[in-house]
């Protein structure tokens, strides 16, 4: 039976204990108000309540217990109808039966309403003939009692079908109940499998954004590096189109993450003040050279009723704003783009601010605007062809608007354009707190004269200067600013500051600039800030000689500006080179330099993956940095506890083995507060969750990969303080000859030197390495193809190719490319045969590779031929005595020693000593120490 009709049965059950007992002092009252003996009538009562009373303790609801509570049921009006023998309400209490009767339809079970009415039937037939006066006070016959047994018959069957249907609208209820269950349970497996796949998701997604983001952070490091040195035109074309689609993948990279965040529902809002007017400028400034090409003007209609500044995510507010103008330039061919801004509604400090993007271009017509704001669509297959993207943009404008409380829209026409409209709602900052931002008086007084030959740029210029409340002066050309220069003069108001784009046609910014040295008209040569959207290394030694202070990057950041013109004018000396946050990616292949107050401090690298730490410490260096590495989380805390006031920053990757870079990061903190010393995350993970783990564990910022370097140093000048100057170390010697044999078969040193730009201790590295790594790969490549696993044996060939050809070793780089171009062929025959061939290439290879480990270090070891003082023989035992222990502190010991015994700084770095050291193997330093210690005394004469 359904459990809802058991709870019912167990409810009247007990209903019945208090109705039943309730009889007993019932009965002995009418027994007084009749003349009977209240005893036995209260002991009548007790009886019938008392059996049923213990079948229901006994039994519970089960059928014994009904049919017993049936015949009770109507024992109680029995007693009653004796009772009242000769009274007027004898006839009366004939009822009383019918009402009990009723009762015992709440057990819904036809049998106990059956046992009740066989219980009226047969005591009227039994008392009419035993004690007729009982049953009718008068004319008591088989007439009347068969007249009562039709009434109760027929109260019976309507009592049945009642039942019955009571039952089956349980079992149905019940029926219902069991499919919602089995349905519900179906629905949270089925919500658990979602939300199980939405996390395995977000997993893959964020494994595979660190997974591309690792990769893309050595092409843009790389790219970066590369675009400084001396390269033909055509290099430098091919290194920037690298550079370009790399960023252009990093964007749509960025672009799936952004989508699956807003999926998610975990894509969150920041709420800080920024400028609405500058954000929308600098957006405008990111696409002026696409927009020159395509002969686009640009216009923007800002309404003075906007505010100066509101507080929102400045961020996504870019991110909507350029997406529709990217969009604007690219469906447009020699038109017009006009950027409107405006409020809609206000009502005290809460706006509805409304940004419209209209362009002369293409137009769409209903059916594509329809395919508008959806995943992965645009208006049809031939457009993606055109012109490209992956139709996520406007689906991501989309949800950041409508996050921020708004709605966007499209109004379109074939051959007319489109205007794209939308709405957000945002808080305009108080009006104290926009004073504290003002320039200080004496800068707002500047006369500044501006040259851009661009009408956007000029006008850009010019807002930013209105924001401040200072009046700037525009031309169009070089030209047109000497001649503005030489009348500010006569007049006596000479200019304070001069703003020059670089590229102007006929007379650029630095022709102007020599011009304006050279007049020598002026009592006062106004301080030259530079603007450009081009690399800045092309022309920085030409821009010290013509006196420029400073140089900014298009589009220019308004705050960028501010803070350089407070320098300039504070005395205080900027920095070489001042880039835009928010810079275009050729302006990335700049040479970024650290603040001069601290250059020399030293910055603690820790990523597990050799190329990110050569990246990082080449691009640390040439900003005026010093570097040192560790590979995991575990070494750098090591190197903290040993050297740890040497350090000014540590930059930490977050996924690493052994010990990664959260653990690492509250390792430190435990002796090295934040504010002692910065911890920047530089981790492939883009993730909002990733970044608050790292500030949860102690991190002060955070840099995604690929590393932006201009990034990178603006966050460190944030962040450092001149507390961390590095200690005096050994400075590096030139290369010796030992360092490299002058041959080295089969390997073209030359050559090699060249790919490396001739870094020869990098290169004896590489080749050491090689010869670590790829011994063993021939066999490697065999085992594969044997096991039928051809693509990963090509894989192999490969990447042996393309490191044979890094290191000139041109005869097993030829056999490792015919090898992979039978594995791609199918022609595994032909791949074994030439593998043999390959092995033949690569035993001398690994041989010669091998020589290096002990032919340069050697000459770097304290052996016979070196001195060994006293000193250097204590710091050989305070060595040794660091590696029994298996302190951290060997590291420090051994560069004790290093000093002490005069290794060149260059072959320290390969030292087998400080490898093992590097690595923990404390057991391989410890025989090579026994060694070194056998080579100063190899044994005593005396014991011999």
């Amino acid at each position: 039976m359904i459990a809802q009709l058991d709870t019912l049965r167990a409810h009247f059950g007990k209903f019945l204990l208090l109705i039943l007992w309730a009889h007993v002092p019932a009965l002995v009252l009418i027994a007084l108000q009749t003349g009977h003996s209240p005893l036995w009538t209260a002991l009548a009562g007790m009886v019938l309540a008392g059996c049923y009373h213990l079948s229901w303790l006994r039994h519970g609801a089960a059928p014994v217990t009904r049919y017993l509570s049936a015949v009770a049921l109507m024992g109680e009006p029995a007693i009653m109808l004796f009772l009242l023998t000769g009274h007027t309400w004898q006839m009366d209490m004939h009822m009383y039966f019918f009402a009990m009767l009723a009762l015992t339809i709440a057990w819904c079970d036809w049998r106990a309403i059956v046992t009740g009415a066989v219980a009226v039937s047969l005591h009227h037939l039994v008392l009419l003939y035993l004690l007729p006066s009982a049953v009718f006070s008068q004319d008591g016959n088989i007439g009347r009692v068969i007249l009562h047994a039709g009434i109760v018959i027929f109260q019976t069957i309507v009592l049945v079908w009642i039942s019955h249907k009571l039952v089956e609208s349980f079992d149905r209820i019940g029926r219902m109940s069991e499919e919602i269950l089995i349905k519900n349970e179906a629905l949270t497996q089925r919500t658990r499998e979602a939300e199980e796949a939405n996390r395995a998701k977000s997993l893959f997604l964020a494994s595979m954004s660190h997974e591309i983001r690792t990769p893309m952070n050595a092409i843009l490091g790389f790219c970066h590096l590369i675009a400084r040195t001396d390269l033909s035109p055509k290099q430098k074309d091919h290194v920037s189109k690298i550079n370009d689609a790399g960023v252009s993948l990093l964007r749509l990279i960025n672009d799936i993450l952004d989508f699956s965040k807003n999926e998610a529902g975990k894509l969150t809002l920041e709420a800080r003040p920024f400028d609405v007017r500058a954000a929308i400028t600098n957006q405008i400034n990111l696409v002026n050279i696409d927009a020159d090409n395509k002969r686009v003007k640009l216009e923007t209609r800002i309404s003075p009723a906007v505010p100066r500044k509101i507080i929102g995510d400045e961020l996504r507010f870019n991110q909507v704003v350029l997406n529709l103008l990217s969009n604007a330039v690219k469906f447009t061919e020699n038109g017009t783009v006009i950027v409107r801004a405006d409020v809609a509604s206000s009502q005290d400090r809460d706006v509805v601010l409304e940004l419209s993007v209209r362009d002369s271009g293409i137009g769409m017509d209903e059916q594509q605007q329809a395919k508008l704001f959806k995943s992965f669509s645009q208006a049809d297959s031939s457009t993606t062809r055109q012109f490209g993207g992956t139709g996520l943009g406007l689906a991501i404008c989309r949800q950041i608007v409508e996050q921020m409380g708004g709605n966007i829209r499209v109004e379109s026409k074939i051959g007319e354009g489109s205007t794209f409209t939308f709405r957000i709602k945002v808080l305009v900052e108080d009006e104290h707190q926009q004073d504290s931002d003002r320039l200080p008086a004496q800068i707002q007084t500047l006369n500044v004269l501006a040259a851009d030959d661009n009408p956007a740029a000029r006008q850009i210029i010019h807002e930013i200067f209105a924001s401040w409340d200072m009046a700037v002066d525009l031309v169009a050309s070089g030209e047109e600013a000497l001649s503005a220069l030489d009348s500010a003069n006569k007049k006596g108001t000479p200019y304070d500051l001069v703003l020059l784009d670089w590229k102007m046609p006929g007379m650029d910014g630095m022709d102007t600039a020599r011009a304006m040295r050279s007049a020598g008209n002026q009592e006062k040569m106004p301080i030259t800030l530079m603007v450009t959207a081009y690399c800045a290394d092309e022309f920085m030694q030409e821009a010290r000689a013509a006196d420029i202070s400073a140089f900014l990057q298009k589009p220019v950041d308004p705050r960028m500006l501010r803070d350089t013109i407070l320098d300039l004018f504070s005395g205080q000396p900027p920095a070489d080179t001042l880039t835009s946050a928010n810079a275009p990616a050729q302006a990335a292949r700049t040479s970024p330099r650290i603040a001069a107050a601290h250059e020399g401090l030293r910055i603690l690298v820790v990523d597990d993956n050799e190329i990110n730490r050569e990246i990082a410490a080449e691009l640390l260096r040439d900003a005026g940095l010093e570097t040192d590495c560790a590979e995991n989380g575990r070494i750098a805390c090591g190197m903290m506890i040993e050297n740890g006031d040497n350090y000014a920053c540590v930059l930490m990757d977050v996924q690493m083995p052994e010990m990664d870079g959260i653990a690492a990061t509250r390792a430190i903190r435990e002796s090295w507060p934040a504010a002692r010393l910065p911890i920047i995350a530089m981790t492939a993970h883009a993730y909002e969750e990733e970044k608050q783990r790292c500030f949860d564990a102690g991190m002060n910022d955070h840099i995604a990969k690929p590393v932006d370097p201009t990034e990178l140093i603006e966050k460190l000048n944030r962040w450092l303080t001149a507390r961390g100057k590095a200690r005096a170390r050994p400075q590096a010697t030139a290369d010796t000859p030992s360092m490299l044999p002058d041959e080295l078969p089969p390997f073209d040193l030359a050559a090699a030197l060249g790919r490396v730009n001739g870094k020869t201790p990098l290169l004896r590295k590489l080749i050491i390495n090689f010869g670590e790594q790829y011994a063993a790969i021939a066999s490697e490549i065999r085992n594969l193809i044997v096991e039928d696993q051809a693509q990963d044996a090509r894989r192999l060939a490969h990447t042996l190719k393309g490191v044979a050809g890094s290191l000139e070793i041109r005869g097993l780089q030829a056999s490792a490319a015919s090898v992979e171009d039978y594995l791609s062929a199918g022609n595994v025959g032909a791949a074994l045969s030439t593998l043999a061939e390959m092995e033949e290439q690569l035993t001398p290879a690994i041989a010669a590779a091998r020589s290096l480990k002990t032919h340069p270090v050697n000459a770097a070891l304290p052996a016979s031929a070196e001195t060994h003082d006293d000193a250097s023989a204590a710091a050989l035992e305070d060595l040794r005595t660091h590696l029994k222990r298996r302190s951290l502190g060997a590291r420090s010991s051994f560069d004790r020693y290093a000093t002490a015994t005069g290794i060149a700084a260059d072959a320290r770095a390969f030292h087998p000593i400080l490898k093992a050291v590097e690595k923990l193997d404390y057991d391989t330093a410890l025989k090579l120490i026994e060694n070194l210690q056998y080579a100063y005394n190899p044994r005593d004469e005396s014991a011999a």
